[in-house]
């Protein structure tokens, strides 16, 4: 599949991904948006519907003020009297007022005029029996002149909307003469009325009848959540539920108003003008992207992609590519012609090369041969043909590029010559020359061998030389001896005005002959301390020399190990506390008497621990550890200091050599220390071994035989 179509696909896919995904966004926001309007639309409207039936209520609380807060009907309860009836209780009264009932009730709680009409029918019609019942219990009866009583209450005859007002003198300072209570039924006619006056479908169920599921489902919600809520009938049907409640605040009726779903049918509409123009906008978009990019990259690429098939059908690197344009693709071409341009001077410098290789080749004097894996030559330099006779059996002409093509017919056989796979072998001419001959396979990418390549050295000089040099090895071993021998043999005469030095240095510095200032006493300080690091080195150089000369004795005695770890303990405790770090001594229960020479295992031990303190970081820990393994004593000394590489372990043991060797070094010291460590431990028959990591610290360790019995 070319580019051009595996652009399309992709910028088609891209789009596709695009327009699927603002679709979605545009589906979720936008119904969401729609359907929280819808939802506040639905409960502004019902709340309409809800202030009507307040409205009622507070018509009829009117009503019941001007009717209560009269002197004439303040006198009426006390006096029922006929004039009053006659003015003002006519049979017209109820019906004038768009009332079911009025209730007279005196300051006792005992009714004592009532009023009851069917507004439907015309007709006078009994009080019902459980208004009656709840004017008896007293719970619509007022009893503070600011009393008033609201609610709906529920009757067998159906739901009624009932106002209570106490009944007043006309500037309600009297005390309360009885209860007014005006009522109006909630039913069919009255519901209807409602419909009519708002243009809305309205259901009303009480709690004392089997309500519909949807009623059922929103009840709990409608009178916990501010009296009303929202659900949705259907696709085209939304309905609002609010609640209504007695005279103490109880819920005991719920009305449902149901509207169309215009707002939400409108907002479908919209997402589908939405979805169209997403899907044509990709599809206008994706297209003009895929001819842009046609015209701007992939026709410009296949041209580039031609012009490198014709180079490398034709290979003729002399062609050059042009593609107009000053953008990252002409850049591109400009880069091609000039690696062209560099590939023909790498093959000409390569001829040259060549043709240097051919004439180095020949002006060597080491002899160098190709070899086919038959091992027959395929070239040779001249060094090679000038030394015919030690070029080996079977030879053939060599390629024609060669340096030179030798004479084959004038090589003679070789004898007993090593098979071609050998490193090196050593010949000798007929001139008397000795030659090192050094046979190489050459091997293609996956290790098969495809020529053998010979080079030969002439070592006639190199062999005279390993002779003298191996006679002088051995003089100066002999001399080393003597050396070694004299050393030995001068250590008191080095040792003894030493310790003159240092035992007069000391008695001046302690002051025993009189009083020195200042800086005579520093002086003397440090005579006496360059006098001991100088002493220490003596003894370690005589003792290096002593091992070395074959004179160094070692007196053997019976002790326990715990006794030397103590003595290394005192020794070393001040070095470490100046550094903060800790010593941690730990020996092997049970471990029996050692058999060898104290002074020299515990010479070993403190120089392991004094190193392990110079060269850990300040606040760290030392661990020494002693435990029997077979037949042999195993001591170790561990640290947390800056370790050792890998390419300096090979310094450690030997004399005078330090990793650290610069005139700088942090570190002081001669490199003497180990050295004698390890020739200490061989001469007691045992090894010595160290574990070590650049910044993770060191283990050095040594062992020695334990006797054959516990002493």
């Amino acid at each position: 599949m070319d580019v051009s179509k595996k652009l399309l696909i992709v910028i088609f896919t891209m789009f596709a991904l695009l327009t699927v995904l603002l679709i979605i966004a545009a589906h979720t926001i936008l119904l969401s948006s729609y359907y929280d309007l819808e939802t506040r639309d639905t409960i502004k409207n019902t709340e309409k519907i809800e202030q009507a039936i307040a409205w009622e209520a507070l018509s009829i609380d009117r009503t019941a003020r001007d009717w209560g807060f009269w002197d004439d009907t303040y006198k009426f309860v006390d006096t029922l009297s006929p004039e009053y009836i006659e003015s003002n209780l006519d049979d017209s009264t109820l019906y004038d007022l768009d009332l079911n009932v009025m209730l007279f009730i005196n300051k006792s709680g005992v009714l004592v005029y009532p009023m009851s009409v069917d507004l439907v029918n015309m007709t006078n019609v009994p009080v019902p029996e459980g208004l009656l019942k709840q004017i008896d219990s007293g719970t619509l009866t007022t009893r503070e002149n600011t009393d008033q009583i609201q609610g709906i209450i529920l009757l067998d005859e159906g739901p009624m909307l009932i106002v209570a007002r106490p009944i007043l003198t006309s500037f309600g300072e009297d005390p309360s003469a009885g209860t007014l209570i005006l009522g109006k039924y909630i039913d069919n006619f009255y519901i209807s009325s409602l419909e009519e006056r708002t243009q809305t479908s309205l259901s009303f169920y009480t709690i004392n009848e089997e309500m519909p599921s949807d009623f059922q489902e929103v009840f709990d919600e409608a009178a916990s959540n501010d009296g009303s809520a929202v659900k949705i009938l259907g696709s085209d049907r939304v309905a609002g539920y609010f609640m209504l409640r007695n005279t103490t605040g109880e819920p005991v009726a719920l009305m449902r108003a149901d509207y169309p779903r215009d707002l939400y049918a409108q907002g479908k509409n919209t997402l589908g003008y939405i979805y169209v123009f997403l899907l044509l906008s990709g599809l206008v978009i994706g297209t003009a992207t895929k001819f842009s990019l046609d015209s701007l990259l992939v026709s410009r690429l296949i041209t580039i992609d031609g012009f490198l098939e014709n180079v490398k059908r034709e290979k003729d690197i002399s062609k050059r590519l042009e593609v107009e344009g000053e953008d990252e693709i002409h850049r591109l071409s400009k880069g091609i012609n000039e690696m062209l341009s560099s590939i023909r001077l790498a093959e000409q410098e390569l001829k040259a090369r060549e043709y240097e290789k051919k004439f180095i080749l020949d002006s060597l004097e080491e002899m160098v041969v190709l070899r086919n894996p038959n091992f027959k030559i395929l070239w040779a330099n001249r060094a090679a043909l000038n030394n015919k006779d030690l070029l080996m059996d079977g030879a053939e002409s060599p390629a024609a590029d060669s340096p030179e093509a030798p004479d084959t017919d004038n090589i003679p056989k070789s004898r007993n010559l090593p098979a071609p796979d050998c490193e090196d072998h050593e010949l000798t001419s007929s001139e008397g020359k000795t030659w090192l001959i050094r046979s190489k396979p050459v091997c293609d990418e996956i290790g098969n061998r495809i020529a053998v390549l010979e080079t030969g050295v002439e070592i006639t000089e190199r062999k005279n030389y390993e002779i003298e040099l191996f006679r002088a090895k051995q003089e100066a071993e002999v001399a080393n001896r003597a050396k070694s021998a004299f050393l030995a043999n001068m250590s008191h005469e080095l040792r003894t005005p030493l310790n003159s030095i240092i035992g007069f240095s000391d008695l001046l510095y302690e002051k025993v002959y009189g009083e020195l200032n200042p800086k005579q006493t520093r002086y003397v300080g440090n005579i006496s301390n360059s006098g001991k690091h100088l002493l220490n080195l003596i003894n370690e150089i005589l003792d290096l020399s002593k091992v070395e000369a074959g004179s160094f004795e070692l007196h053997y005695s019976a002790f326990w190990m715990a006794e030397v770890f103590a003595e290394v303990r005192d020794m070393t405790f001040p070095f470490a506390t100046s550094k903060g770090l800790k010593i941690e001594l730990e020996i092997e229960s049970n471990l029996p008497r050692i058999y060898a020479d104290k002074e020299r295992i515990l010479q070993v031990l403190t120089n392991l621990v004094t190193n392990a303190i110079k060269f850990s970081s300040e606040n760290g820990s030392i661990r020494v550890k002693a435990a029997q393994m077979d037949s042999f004593l195993k001591i170790t000394v561990a640290d947390d200091g800056i370790g050792i590489a890998a390419a300096d372990h090979e310094k450690l043991f030997k004399p005078f050599s330090q990793i650290d060797s610069s005139s700088s070094k942090k570190y002081q010291g001669t490199g003497l220390g180990l050295a004698l460590v390890k020739k200490i431990v061989q001469l007691h028959g045992g090894t010595v071994w160290f574990e070590s990591e650049a910044g993770r610290g060191s283990i050095f360790g040594f062992s020695i035989p334990l006797p054959g019995r516990n002493e």
